[in-house]
């Protein structure tokens, strides 16, 4: 049995009610991804205390705790699967979803620059098409719109075609929330947010700066 997450409230404080096969040990801050059909929900949140423990007749345990600093996010990608699957089987699902939706535009140019390394290098003689993202000397490219690679239109070179969406070069770039699995900052991502510069403690960081995770850095 999965164990299974109840959000809600109790005298004005934000809950959550876990349900499974034993008794659990929440504390600091979670992460919970629940899928459903059509959708994941992630939340994250700062354990604050337990509130109570109970078990059933038919042997479920549930515990109830008090939480705050709560965040959920929801990743709606319909097809996504089946285009995985159609465009690059036995590549790994989450890379390729990554790639589609940062090119429909649910992830923003920030995010899909950190992981630049997962879309393609620009070459010539491709035919692109308009919203595809490719990667060329550190740097992330949108194309405008549909044409036909070619030697000298590089994407630094034809304006018309593509336009920069990253810059791997800039040291300090926006922080930009999490939102999907292989999204999370890396132990040792510099970001900038609210006006000051952050480096990330921990890998898998899916945290506002200031909240947890991150070390402010001297400005430059």
């Amino acid at each position: 049995m999965e164990l299974e997450y109840i959000f809600g409230t109790l005298n004005g404080s934000e809950t959550l009610r876990v349900k499974g096969p034993s008794h659990t040990e929440l504390s600091g801050f979670q992460q919970v991804a629940q899928e459903s059909p059509g959708e994941t929900v992630t939340d994250r949140f700062r354990v604050v205390r337990r509130l109570k423990s109970a078990e059933d007749t038919a042997g479920h345990c549930y515990d109830w705790y008090e939480i705050d600093r709560h965040y959920r996010t929801v990743d709606k990608t319909p097809g996504v699967s089946a285009r995985v699957d159609k465009l690059a089987p036995g590549v790994e699902a989450a890379a390729v979803a990554f790639c589609l939706m940062a090119e429909a535009g649910q992830i923003d140019a920030a995010t899909a620059g950190e992981r630049a390394e997962l879309f393609s290098p620009w070459a010539p003689g491709v035919d692109y098409k308009t919203g595809q993202l490719r990667r060329r000397e550190g740097a992330l490219y949108r194309c405008l719109q549909g044409h036909r690679s070619q030697e000298g239109w590089e994407p630094e070179n034809v304006p018309n075609l593509w336009k920069l969406a990253h810059d791997h070069a800039e040291r300090w770039p926006e922080w930009s929330q999490p939102i999907c699995a292989g999204d999370e900052y890396g132990q040792g991502a510099e970001v900038t947010h609210a006006g000051d510069h952050w480096i990330s403690d921990v890998d898998g960081n899916v945290w506002e700066p200031g909240v947890y995770g991150w070390s402010r850095a001297e400005n430059e």
